[in-house]
């Protein structure tokens, strides 16, 4: 995946967990590479984008 941050810049990264809240918003643990380590995220497809694994 591709994370957006406030400033703009784009950084590759891996999605290790799914959640959803008690609000029923979607939530995404990710660690950017490089990276301090994992952090959970709302998910919001305009910034964190999925990329595939295969089949391209």
């Amino acid at each position: 995946m591709e994370v957006q941050y406030p400033d703009g810049t784009w950084e590759l990264g891996r999605i290790s967990a799914w959640w959803t809240d008690e609000a029923g918003e979607l939530c995404c643990r990710l660690r950017t590479l490089p990276g301090d380590g994992p952090r959970w995220h709302r998910y919001d497809p305009e910034s964190i984008r999925l990329l595939p694994s295969t089949g391209i």
